[in-house]
């Protein structure tokens, strides 16, 4: 289990590059399509995944059923937190509001689906074993 979570964290901190090194192509090329505050966007959805991904896999070490609550429990406050974090910014510079929504909801996919894949490694893991 511990060689799994520390790679986990090794494709996390590659992901987090990747999408790095994307976003500033994208925000080079076409300023338009992409808030100025991306890095902290991303910066604050890896550090939500590790988070996220970390609960999860202590959960799991008990039983299933602790592994579901904690997984829809930290799910919805995650949803919460991003939506006051989106309110509050759009509340405070509206002109750059939908820029940082859509930016919000790209990261969002992306991490969601980084995070579904983990996951799922981890169920197998736990099959195995």
């Amino acid at each position: 289990m511990k060689e799994l979570v520390n790679r986990f964290i090794r494709n996390l901190i590659y992901f987090t590059a990747i999408l790095g090194v994307s976003s500033l192509a994208v925000s080079y090329f076409t300023p338009a399509f992409i808030t100025k505050f991306w890095p902290f966007l991303l910066l604050l959805f890896a550090g939500i995944t590790l988070t996220l991904v970390s609960l999860l896999i202590n959960a799991s070490e008990k039983k299933f059923s602790r592994f579901t609550n904690t997984f829809m429990i930290a799910s919805v406050l995650k949803i919460l937190i991003l939506l006051i974090i989106i309110g509050g910014y759009s509340f405070r510079f509206r002109d750059d509001a939908i820029r940082f929504s859509v930016t919000l909801l790209v990261f969002y996919i992306l991490y969601l689906l980084f995070e579904i894949f983990w996951l799922m490694k981890l169920q197998n893991s736990d099959k195995k074993e």
